[in-house]
């Protein structure tokens, strides 16, 4: 169906923080077949998280919307046990997504942006099922979704690059856990020191400055380099609109 608005940044726009209205996340879907099987890759328009399914029948959108939430929870128990939060924080939070979010509208509606990164990881996702031979299934899907999760990033017209993940986790905490911006910071910091350890201990090589031969012959010490970031609804009418209770499995 034709979207109610040209960008979704438009969508975004309309929607006041004095709304009353759930909070709008836009997901953008792209489908792909990779050795004829049917997979669908879905991108978040702000932070570029994306969540591979595959082996669904086209056209099953109960199978697709039960499938992206089972994947989505998954990553949220993941990375917030990563955080070191509590069961009933992380439990608590998805109720508030759920209380959220309880429609959603399927939109003919594209962004170049997110459409760039999509690409990256439909590139990356056909050169994994090339070099095991078959298509992800399963937690194969949730290892592959951490590994293009913490591809660096940049938007259209932005400066910093960024972590899909970090920024994923970063809205997470802010929206649904309830954490203001300095609880959801250290939050952060906390997920960055144990990436980079988990980094350093499979790469113990690349933890140490190496010496090195300046052109006068003299050894000279390389410099030591690591990339990081600290960056961190109106309801649908008609038949766009899809109750996520109907879907859900009890």
């Amino acid at each position: 169906m034709p979207a109610p608005h040209k960008t979704i940044d438009d969508s975004i726009a309309e929607s006041q923080p004095e709304s009353t209205d759930p909070l709008q996340w836009h997901w953008l879907l792209h489908a792909i077949k990779v050795k004829g099987k049917h997979v669908l890759l879905a991108m978040d328009y702000q932070s570029r998280f994306s969540i591979t399914l595959s082996a669904l029948k086209k056209g099953d959108d109960e199978s697709f919307l039960n499938n992206f939430e089972h994947h989505l929870m998954t990553h949220v128990y993941e990375l917030m046990a990563t955080i070191n939060a509590d069961i009933q924080a992380i439990d608590t939070s998805l109720e508030r997504y759920r209380h959220q979010h309880n429609h959603c509208a399927f939109y003919l509606r594209g962004d170049r942006s997110v459409q760039a990164h999509i690409n990256d990881v439909v590139w990356h996702f056909r050169s994994w099922a090339d070099e095991t031979g078959e298509v992800p299934v399963g937690v194969d899907l949730i290892s592959f979704d951490a590994f293009a999760n913490q591809l660096l990033r940049r938007r259209k017209n932005g400066k910093d690059y960024f972590f899909p993940q970090r920024e994923f986790l970063h809205a997470w905490l802010r929206h649904y856990g309830e954490y203001d911006t300095a609880q959801a910071d250290a939050c952060i910091e906390v997920l960055r020191v144990k990436e980079r350890a988990e980094f350093v201990a499979r790469h113990p090589e690349l933890s140490h400055p190496k010496l090195s031969h300046s052109e006068s012959g003299q050894p000279s010490e390389a410099t030591d380099i690591s990339l990081s970031s600290d960056d961190h609804s109106h309801k649908s009418p008609g038949n766009n609109v899809v109750a996520l209770d109907d879907y859900r499995k009890k």
